[in-house]
């Protein structure tokens, strides 16, 4: 045999057998295969360890992409979270390269540390649901066809499939965050979770779930979209007087008054080429997007002093990047990416799936019941549920949230009423907690996150964190 060759097969083994696991046990073999040693286009020396692959589902031809990042502060005590983005159909790497993750791209290929990443504090698991989703695929293609049950039911087993790969987290509470779809993603597969550790003894330690800017109730998501245009002063008053004066205020009127629907056409049209997802921020149109930015620097540069409040507002307009999903998906698509990640260097990653052909009738349907069953069921008494609403969106606007969260019928916390929640001395948004069964703790919390778009931690990524931080502790005081 070859001595160097020898040489170099005892220094590979012995790194594999010194590379311990989570809590001081050797990773399972298919976790050291997704182990990611370099990432192109990153320089910084990282602090944690990080696993990309495939998850089989048992008895199916789906493979679920995920990428995990364990917690920089302690992973084997630290709780465990799976995020995963709405759509139906976008990827959770969204949330990985541009909200949350660990990194964020840049326009040149690079990648560099997010200052506000959620692992510094949990053990994350970002992953691409539903199948067709991102890096994930199957060779079925009755497989594409989903709806809100099936979804769970595959999220389920992702979950249990992951922790086949990572037993050491087994026991670590967990948690299951999502946004936007994720407002039928998450309340769905809590219900599932729940129902298995009926079944099962309580296998999983799961704790509860979160869900940002919530698409719940489509027959109050349009009603609300126009209100928040209202409400930013973005329509006339004549237009707006008809509109109410037509009733179109009222449950469902959009879907049954040609006149609602007529006003709603003409209320788009006037809001013009604004991002509705996020009305005070600017687009990506590179001229436009260069002069804006320009004009906030030198804004900032001369009257910081005389701005006062008014300049971390600013600030955060100027650190926004209108682009940075173009540069994610140049990163993610660059080949040299995808053998890094260990996925298919054949799939062009997208934000949002064209090939998933998702169940029409289940966006229709509204999730409120999974709320009040979730939170009136004696089998779990500790689940806690944190819904949060960015209010610079119009798409799953604040408007329509508290429409439906008061509307569970939940009394009112007297001493949480729209309390005031701070960062650093400023107004980081409002935060009302509810009177549930079963416990006193804080078990329904919704808050508001001022100045902060569809995607929270992309547009306020401070304020996102010490939320997160606060709903994993299920400790609000802000201290």
């Amino acid at each position: 045999m070859n001595l160097l060759f020898f040489v170099g097969m005892l220094t590979f083994l012995s790194s594999v057998s010194s590379f311990k696991g989570l809590r001081g046990t050797d990773y399972t073999s298919d976790a050291l295969n997704d182990q990611i040693t370099s990432l192109p286009g990153l320089t910084t020396k990282l602090e944690f360890n990080q696993f990309s692959g495939y998850l089989n589902l048992p008895s199916t031809e789906k493979q679920i992409h995920y990428w995990f990042v364990e917690s920089e502060t302690a992973p084997a005590e630290d709780p465990l979270v799976f995020w995963t983005n709405g759509g139906p159909g976008c990827s959770g790497l969204i949330g990985f390269m541009t909200e949350q993750g660990p990194f964020r791209p840049d326009k040149d290929g690079n990648v560099q540390l997010n200052p506000w990443r959620w692992n510094t504090i949990a053990n994350m698991v970002f992953l691409e649901q539903p199948v067709g989703v991102g890096f994930s695929y199957s060779d079925n293609s009755a497989d594409y066809k989903i709806g809100d049950s099936q979804a769970a039911e595959d999220n389920l087993q992702t979950i249990l499939m992951f922790l086949k790969r990572f037993p050491q987290l087994a026991k670590s509470p967990l948690f299951i965050t999502s946004e936007s779809y994720g407002g039928h993603y998450m309340p769905t597969l809590a219900s599932q979770i729940v129902d298995y550790n009926k079944k099962n003894g309580g296998v999983l330690n799961f704790k509860g779930f979160a869900v940002g800017n919530p698409y719940t109730d489509y027959y109050s998501g349009v009603g609300a979209e126009m209100e928040t245009y209202w409400g930013k002063q973005l329509l006339p008053k004549p237009s707006w007087d008809k509109y109410v004066a037509s009733g179109c205020l009222e449950a469902n009127s959009q879907f049954n008054n040609t006149a609602c629907s007529s006003y709603i056409v003409e209320f788009m049209n006037k809001v013009g080429n604004l991002n509705p997802y996020a009305l005070d921020y600017p687009v990506c149109i590179s001229s436009q997007q260069a002069w804006t930015t320009e004009m906030m620097r030198t804004l900032i540069a001369k009257n910081t002093n005389d701005l006062g409040v008014f300049s971390s507002v600013f600030k955060a307009v100027e650190e926004y990047v209108p682009c940075e999903d173009n540069y994610a998906s140049d990163y993610l698509n660059n080949n040299a990416v995808k053998a890094a990640i260990h996925v298919r260097t054949d799939i062009v990653w997208a934000e949002c799936s064209r090939t998933v052909k998702y169940e029409y009738v289940d966006k229709m349907l509204p999730m409120e019941h999974y709320y009040k069953d979730l939170l009136n069921s004696s089998s779990d008494k500790n689940l806690r549920i944190l819904v949060y609403s960015g209010d610079d969106d119009s798409v799953c606007g604040t408007v329509g949230t508290q429409k439906w969260i008061w509307d569970l019928g939940f009394k009112v916390k007297s001493n949480k009423y729209w309390d005031v929640w701070e960062i650093d001395g400023q107004t980081a948004g409002y935060i009302t907690q509810f009177n549930t069964p079963f416990s006193d703790a804080a078990r329904l919390t919704f808050m508001t996150v001022h100045f902060a778009g569809h995607e929270v931690p992309t547009y306020k990524p401070k304020e996102a964190f010490y939320l997160f931080k606060a709903f994993l502790s299920n400790d609000y005081s802000f201290r």
